[in-house]
């Protein structure tokens, strides 16, 4: 019976032992065959085999740490551990020695950790994880609740749990790939074929957002999405989507829909639409080439019906975009554009466009005579570039045709805008002391309308080209550095300038005999109105009257010498500063002038290069002194009074002599009467500017303010200032060498600031010397300036030539101690705003709204008084005022309005409503006051998405003030 038990026990123990055995061999044979599609030839054994743990209390975090678990261990776990790092040891050990790599292997490592526990399914080859689970895989990195990874088939799948406190799945998976990110309900990945099936996927591209209800995924990226829809608004239920059965999202390109149709609140709209197309702008270039599509409407009584502002957008790379675009109207108008905007990181930026309209009166008769249509050009450019180094380059150029503004812009202060001003500017410094700069310029005033044509007719045009070379101030005798001498502070430089001026004005010359006292016989352009004065003379500018434009214009360079002479004190409180300069111009034409008998002279104009100089010197004194009135009351203490006294003397020898050969010495009759006539200014010029002058200047400056106690006993200063003038002056000058009207006009200036808000200019201009009738001219109503005083003619202590006075005042609510951030586009908060956005908006200011301030209000009182000698005066006087007020977070007004008390009416008045609808901007703008009889009210109002991919999804309506108008 013994013998019996012991042999039962030792066959026991060897059947046991040959299950052990098998079982190690099996488990050595599956790993085997597994760890090929984990692991990758390079890195096989790093967080490559899951760790087994069937509810094991330890779990890998993904630092590679151990964490602990609330879940409990299952039995034999101890051998599972030891017979799993056996495995892992052999299948490291069999493949270091395996120098080839299997096709199929991964590219990548995987690695993955769990919260709350991780779970291997030995026979499945599956690893389970639980609680804020994480895979990463090269770029690809999956976040959800609940993960599975399947090592044999190379997929994961993923989706959220239900939590039974909140009622609702939570950690649903999060798939990002890359930068695109897709928030998920349930995602099936392949790692190898990257192949995906996704439920209930939420994906942003671009501006816009895509959510499907089941979605495949492509090997290229393509996404297929079934009940789909597209929106640009980013709240869980969007205001607005594109509803569409069917989308084909292509890889970081474009959305491709069937059919599909606009729902707005949940309503859908009964329009649908064939087909979409919706291209995702990259980040790293100017947008997505396309097609801009037109605005519609109609100028009910100008053009007719108008398709405007259409045409292509090409994204031509990441520095440089262009758009061209067309307009065309029912009556035979239209119009082409072409826009580009360029820029490039820490160099430069700007714009450029380029419009040409052609354009046909509605009017049938005035197309008859010839005078119903006109041509009209726009060209705009802006360079700004980062100062760098010792040069700068800057342009901004607005040249448009005199009808441009008023015929196509819609824009109100564009329309009613008659000046146009350009320049383009080249400055540089070379060394310490070396300076030089160019520049072109180009000024325009767009003239008058006509009444019966509504064209505008007699525009001026300047065209002028600058260029300046100079030498900084220097101290010859300090460059050693001084020893406070007398002299060391004597300082000189140099400036020259050169100046080229094409005009489309040209000046008439007055040769009447009354006032040169000859006759000229030759031919120039000559001309005066019934009170002797010059007529000005304006054509059209074209090129087949550049050759009339070039005989007036002349090159023109100026030369000066800056002498700083040092300054003296006398008597401790007056400075004593002498002067000294000399200036000259360089002309290209000279006038030679011949006495032909009788009272005739006839002018030749030289093409002979000419130099004119003066030199002048002198001094000037002033001081200062103080006159402190104490009041002693409450908060008041005193009242301080400043005053600048200056006075200055020049002189400047007379330069009219032969031997400088600046004028000719001109007989003018036979009697011998002879006249100096300048050869280089010309007659209408006179030859007042080459006599020697001995003038006096004078000037009174005065300012006032007041000492205030603190209202505080606790305040770091005891008393603060308050200015209650900041400036009161008066100033003139006496030339004791003029024959006559010795005494120049007196000006008296003022300007203060009242309270904190209350700004006041003040500015009049007086005349000393008497009026009397012309008694030639009975048409001239200013009648003859007389070398007597007004007061001794009984006209008062000076004639008042003119007076301007401006009040004004704004009001804001004091600033939060909170900070906000800026406002930048409407509804786009400051953290999502590129740097490219930034200079945008810097550059179209206007485009924006800023909500974040609460209100403003601005109110100018503008008075004005012009009177010359005898004439009656003439008034203006106006208020303005520009506010906006915000009335809820997301809604502004916007008014701008005025009266004008001389023609008793409202000025130019604008309203704005401005909404920020979240994913929608609603703007309406209302003009009830044109101030002008060829305009009238107009409005417009526009909905559309904020978003520049859906721009063209707008409603717009507009009535315009050319509706009335001849186009």
């Amino acid at each position: 019976m013994l013998e019996l038990k012991k042999k039962a026990i030792i066959i026991s123990l060897g059947l046991v032992a040959f299950l052990l055995l098998g079982t190690m061999a099996c488990v050595k044979q599956s790993t085997k065959k597994s760890g090929k599609d984990l692991l990758t030839s390079k890195a096989k054994t790093k967080n490559s085999a899951p760790s087994v743990a069937d509810k094991s209390p330890i779990a890998k975090t993904q630092d590679g740490k151990i964490a602990k678990t609330d879940t409990l261990p299952l039995r034999d776990s101890t051998l599972a551990d030891s017979a799993i790092i056996k495995a892992n040891m052999a299948i490291a050990d069999s493949l270091a020695a395996d120098s080839l790599s299997n096709p199929d292997d991964l590219q990548n490592v995987v690695k993955y950790t769990a919260e709350d526990s991780t779970i291997m399914d030995v026979v499945l080859k599956q690893v389970h994880l639980y609680g804020n689970a994480e895979v990463n895989y090269g770029t690809i990195n999956l976040k959800a609740n609940y993960i599975r990874l399947n090592w044999v088939t190379n997929e994961v799948l993923a989706h959220g749990t239900y939590d039974s406190t909140s009622q609702k799945t939570i950690g649903e998976p999060i798939f990002q790939d890359g930068p695109e990110t897709y928030n998920t309900k349930e995602i099936r990945y392949n790692f190898k074929s990257k192949k995906a099936i996704i439920r209930g996927i939420v994906t942003q591209q671009g501006d816009g957002n895509v959510r499907g209800d089941r979605v495949k995924k492509d090997t290229e990226g393509n996404f297929y999405i079934q009940k789909s829809i597209y929106t640009t608004c980013n709240l869980t239920h969007p205001h607005y989507y594109i509803n569409a059965p069917k989308i084909k999202m292509v890889n970081k390109k474009q959305v491709i829909s069937g059919p599909f149709n606009l729902v707005i609140a949940d309503v859908p709209l009964p329009i649908v639409i064939p087909f979409g197309f919706f291209p995702f702008p990259k980040k790293k270039e100017a947008g997505t080439s396309g097609i801009i599509f037109p605005t519609y409407g109609q100028e009910p009584n100008g053009r007719g019906f108008y398709l405007r502002d259409g045409g292509y957008y090409f994204a031509i790379s990441e520095y440089i975009n262009a758009s061209v675009t067309g307009q065309i109207y029912s009556t035979g108008s239209w119009g082409l554009g072409v826009a580009t905007t360029y820029s490039k990181r820490y160099q430069y930026s700007g714009n450029f466009s380029l419009r040409y309209n052609r354009n046909k009166s509605s009017d049938e008769v005035l197309n008859q005579l010839g005078v119903g249509g006109t041509s009209d050009f726009n060209l705009v450019w802006s360079h700004a570039p980062k100062p760098r180094g010792n040069s700068t380059f800057s342009a901004n150029v607005n040249i448009a045709s005199n009808n441009y503004n008023s015929l196509q812009e819609t824009n109100t202060a564009k329309y009613t805008a008659n000046v146009a001003s350009s320049s383009v500017q080249y400055n540089r410094t070379m060394g310490q002391y070396l300076r030089a700069a160019a520049s072109l310029r180009v000024n325009q005033n767009f003239g008058q309308r006509v009444a019966n044509t509504n064209v505008k007719v007699g525009g001026k045009t300047n065209i002028s080209s600058d260029f300046s070379f100079g030498v900084n101030q220097i101290a010859p005798f300090a460059l050693n550095g001084g020893r406070s001498r007398w002299y060391d502070s004597f300082r000189l430089g140099m400036d020259f300038s050169g100046n080229y001026t094409l005009t489309n004005s040209i000046t008439l010359i007055d040769t009447s005999y009354t006032r040169l006292g000859f006759r000229v016989d030759n031919k120039i352009r000559k001309a005066t109105d019934s009170t002797g004065a010059t007529i000005p003379l304006t054509l059209p500018f074209n090129i087949a009257n550049l050759p009339e434009f070039a005989k007036d214009a002349q090159f023109t360079g100026t030369y000066s010498i800056p002498i700083s002479l040092p300054n003296f004190k006398i008597f401790r409180f007056i400075n004593l500063t002498p002067s000294m300069s000399l200036s000259g111009q360089i002309y290209t034409k000279q006038y030679q002038y011949t006495f032909k008998g009788g009272n005739t002279v006839h002018i030749d104009t030289l093409n002979k290069i000419g130099n004119q100089y003066s030199y002048n010197f002198g001094a000037g004194i002033n001081t200062r002194f103080y006159g402190t009135f104490f009041v002693r009351g409450k908060r008041l203490e005193a009242i301080r009074h400043t005053v600048i006294p200056t006075i200055s003397y020049t002189y400047t020898p007379d330069f009219t002599g032969d031997n400088y050969g600046f004028y000719q010495t001109v007989q003018i009759n036979e009697l011998g009467e002879t006249k100096k006539l300048s050869r280089f200014n010309g007659i209408g010029s006179g030859v007042s500017n080459g006599r020697a002058t001995s003038v006096i200047s004078f000037s009174l400056n005065n300012s006032f303010e007041m000492k205030l106690k603190s209202k505080s006993d606790t305040a770091a200063a005891q008393f603060t200032k308050v200015s209650l003038l900041d400036n009161l002056s008066l100033g003139g000058s006496y030339n004791l060498l003029a024959d006559s009207l010795n005494l120049s006009n007196i000006t008296v200036n003022a300007n203060a600031r009242v309270g904190r808000n209350l700004n006041l200019n003040f500015n009049a201009n007086l005349d000393p010397y008497a009026y009397i009738a012309d008694p030639v001219y009975r048409t001239n109503t200013t009648g003859i300036r007389v070398n007597q005083y007004a007061i001794s003619k009984g006209q008062g202590l000076a004639n008042l030539q003119n007076l301007g006075f401006t009040l004004g005042t704004s009001f804001s609510p004091k600033k939060s101690d909170k900070t906000k951030p800026a406002a930048t586009t409407t509804g786009l908060p400051d953290a999502n705003v590129t740097e490219e956005q930034r200079e945008f908006i810097r550059r179209n200011a206007d485009m924006y709204v800023d909500f974040n301030v609460p209100w403003n209000l601005s109110i100018n009182y503008n008075f004005g008084l012009t009177k010359p000698g005898l004439s009656n005066a003439t008034l203006i006087q106006a208020i303005n005022a520009t506010g906006d007020l915000s009335l809820s977070t997301n809604f502004k007004i916007s008014v701008t309005t005025g009266f004008d008390f001389t023609a008793f009416k409202p000025t130019i008045t604008t309203l704005t409503l401005y909404r920020d609808l979240h994913c929608w901007d609603m703007s309406f703008s209302w003009t009830p006051f044109a101030g002008s009889a060829s305009r009238v009210s107009n409005y417009n109002f526009i909905l559309k998405v904020k978003s520049s991919i859906l721009q063209d999804l707008k409603l717009t309506r507009r009535r315009s003030f050319q509706d009335r108008a001849a186009y």
